[in-house]
C-alpha cells in the first residue's frame, strides 16, 4: 500500500511484507508507458558490515507480524501527539 506525502515529487512510503516482518519504505508513485500508475521503492547501498554493503530498500522494520507493526505506529502517533508515556 503506497501512501504519498509530497504531491509535487509524488514520493511518500509504502507498506510493505517480506519473511513476516512489516516495513515503511520510502517509494514514489510514477506512471509507465503504457499509462498505469506504478509505484517505485526507493533503493540504496547500506552499509552491513566492516567494508560490506549491500544493496537494499531504503526502509524502517516495523517489527515480525501485524501485531507487533501495529503497535510501533501507535506508538510513534502517540509521541507525535506529545503524549508522556510512550508505550516502548
Amino acid at each position: 500500500m503506497f501512501i504519498q506525502t509530497d504531491e509535487k515529487w509524488h514520493s511518500g512510503f509504502e507498506v510493505s511484507e517480506y519473511n513476516g516482518k512489516y516495513y515503511l519504505t520510502k517509494a514514489r508513485q510514477y506512471t509507465d508507458r503504457e499509462g498505469n500508475e506504478k509505484v517505485a521503492q526507493t533503493w540504496g547501498e547500506l552499509e552491513i558490515g566492516k567494508d560490506k554493503t549491500k544493496h537494499l530498500p531504503v526502509s524502517v522494520e516495523l517489527g515480525m507480524g501485524k501485531e507487533a507493526a501495529i503497535k510501533a505506529l501507535e506508538g510513534a502517533i502517540e509521541y507525535l501527539k506529545g503524549e508522556e508515556d510512550v508505550p516502548f
